[in-house]
């Protein structure tokens, strides 16, 4: 699972929370996700040109979990509906760039 850790916000001595960018909930960590995976472009030789979203670490790994449940054509109707669309999102980039989707977790 392809995801660099933002990091923390620190104001003064005290920890920022920051906003999920799919939920809006406030986080103290947020990972960087491509929306169509890294791994995807590198198995086709192809530099990654694809939107970053900054999710945090259940809905980062929520949006995995849903891409190979979509992949596996598995039932995610228990996965965050957001979460889900974003990994549609990714497939259809994919699909798009002549990328072959695979398996992220």
């Amino acid at each position: 699972m392809s995801g660099e850790q933002v990091g923390l916000v620190i104001g003064g001595n005290q920890i920022i929370l920051q906003p999920c960018s799919l939920y809006k909930h406030w986080v103290p960590v947020l990972n960087s996700h491509h929306v169509v995976p890294e791994s995807w472009w590198a198995a086709a030789g192809k530099p990654v040109a694809t939107p970053m979203r900054e999710l945090c670490p259940s809905c980062h790994t929520a949006t995995h979990a849903a891409i190979d449940g979509l992949l596996r054509h598995l039932d995610v109707s228990l996965l965050p509906p957001r979460c889900v669309g974003l990994a549609r999102e990714g497939i259809a980039g994919a699909e798009a760039a002549g990328l072959v989707p695979a398996p992220t977790l």
